[in-house]
């Protein structure tokens, strides 16, 4: 009865370990990811939508016209793109947002990496979710406001 109570108990210690260990990997890598295409990107391109035209998409907007587009001109405006994840919150998975804006990130003409936007879950908040759900960083909503205002200059 003893051995097996430290075998489980050995077990748990374990596996608990590796659990919030590979959560710890998961988060670095999807940053490292995030970061990587940040770094390598020459161009983003913001697409605004009107949500009752989209019917509450969470992805695939691109095939609706958008009302509103974005686009960075200089390397900063990239790097500033960088600045209003600061104090962001990681999330994982994320079910069922609603895309108001798409984020493309490219290098040249190839595009490295597609995000969107959900502006509307939260009151001051939104959320950027990777386009297949699986992390997402929530950020003041005035953040995004002073960075798409920043493009329109």
């Amino acid at each position: 009865m003893r051995k097996s109570l430290s075998v489980f108990l050995i077990l748990f210690m374990l596996l608990s370990c590796n659990y919030k260990s590979e959560n710890i990997i998961d988060d670095i890598f999807d940053n490292y990811s995030f970061n990587s295409t940040l770094s390598n990107s020459s161009q983003i391109i913001i697409k605004a939508y009107d949500s009752t035209v989209t019917h509450k998409r969470s992805s695939g907007v691109e095939v609706f016209i958008p009302t509103k587009e974005f686009k960075t001109t200089t390397k900063k405006q990239i790097e500033d793109f960088d600045t209003i994840f600061l104090n962001a919150e990681k999330t994982g998975y994320c079910c069922c947002p609603i895309s108001s804006y798409s984020v493309h990130f490219f290098n040249q003409k190839e595009q490295l990496a597609l995000f969107y936007v959900d502006t509307l879950e939260f009151k001051n908040k939104i959320r950027i979710f990777e386009s297949s759900f699986q992390y997402s960083y929530i950020i003041e909503k005035q953040k995004w406001k002073d960075y798409l205002n920043e493009l329109e200059k």
